[in-house]
């Protein structure tokens, strides 16, 4: 039985605790500096011995190390749970900057241990049925990109003040960008070898923090492919949309309204809708499950640290330009 390793507890964390429970592992223990977690219940007859020292809890030779503390700490973590050939489950971005990265990358390579970063739409059915598409091509040639993500950062977490969040501090990793890095993550692994062309944006919004909050950013894919993308935290109900119009087919997909549809040139659109049981939750769980299978075999997983270095130097050469 596997030993994991959570390094923070709060709401991501205590998901991923209840997601392993639930695939078989109960051999837990945490490591945390402040105990703030969110309401939640760790399941009964789960027993937890917690840790305020990372090196103690490692003394503890976990098999996987989950982290999920705040952005700005994921590299120092990660590093020292790698060197030591733990599995690590890797809470997106990988970093809050690019600083030594490479470093990251060789220690991984020397290491061979499996990485897993936390981007859960990758196992989303209808960007998987995209991925698809664009693999068999069905939509043909692509003419152009056009995602959407909005969110309403005060309402995410009722339980604390969002200002004091790591979303909306810059010391903690925050920002829109490096926050709703999903959006960047799905666009590199359905396009990628993507270029950013420009970006503009910063702090617009009433909310109160010092980080930007809204982003407009101009990309472009292989073949010259253009891709536009808006991110904010202010939009009350939640968007995330994508839409991509090809010479065989058009593409809308609404992760909220849980829609694809497919329309193809001449023709009347097909949709596809997740069932009415479908829950957010399937995605990390089916991570999960990737990540613990790619341990057992021994194979990459669904979302290497390569390409989460790749997309973080996206999201990098984004904020330096809109802080230029």
């Amino acid at each position: 039985m596997m030993k994991v390793l959570f390094v923070g507890l709060g709401s991501i964390g205590l998901r991923h605790l209840k997601n392993l429970y639930s695939l078989g592992l109960n051999d837990f223990i945490v490591f945390r500096y402040r105990k703030n977690s969110p309401p939640g219940k760790i399941p009964d007859g789960l027993k937890l011995t917690e840790f305020t020292s990372y090196q103690d809890a490692l003394n503890q030779k976990p098999d996987i190390v989950v982290i999920s503390n705040p952005s700005v700490y994921h590299f120092d973590y990660a590093m020292q749970a790698m060197s030591l050939g733990c599995n690590v489950y890797l809470e997106k971005p990988v970093s809050h900057n690019i600083d030594n990265i490479d470093k990251m990358l060789a220690l991984h390579k020397e290491k061979q241990v499996n990485v897993q970063v936390g981007c859960q739409l990758r196992m989303h059915p209808h960007l998987i049925k995209i991925k698809e598409w664009l693999i068999s091509g069905d939509i043909g040639e692509i003419y152009s990109v056009s995602a959407d993500v909005g969110e309403y950062l005060p309402g995410w977490h009722p339980w604390e003040d969002y200002r004091n969040s790591y979303a909306a501090r810059d010391n903690q990793g925050g920002g829109v960008v490096l926050t709703l890095i999903h959006e960047i993550d799905y666009l590199y692994w359905l396009f990628q070898d993507i270029e950013v062309l420009a970006a503009t944006g910063g702090n617009l919004t009433e909310s109160e923090m010092d980080v930007e909050d809204t982003v407009l950013i101009l990309m472009r894919a292989e073949n010259k492919i253009p891709i536009q993308l808006r991110m904010d935290y202010w939009r009350s109900p939640p968007v995330r949309t994508l839409n991509i119009v090809g010479n065989n087919a058009e593409i809308n997909w609404d992760y909220h309204a849980m829609t694809l549809e497919y329309c193809k040139r001449g023709d009347s659109p097909v949709i596809y809708k997740l069932e009415q049981t479908w829950n957010r939750n399937d995605l990390f769980l089916g991570l999960m499950e990737n990540f613990l299978l790619s341990i057992k075999n021994k194979t990459k997983t669904i979302s290497p640290l390569d390409d989460g270095v790749s997309v973080l130097k996206i999201a990098h050469s984004v904020k330096k330009m809109i802080t230029n």
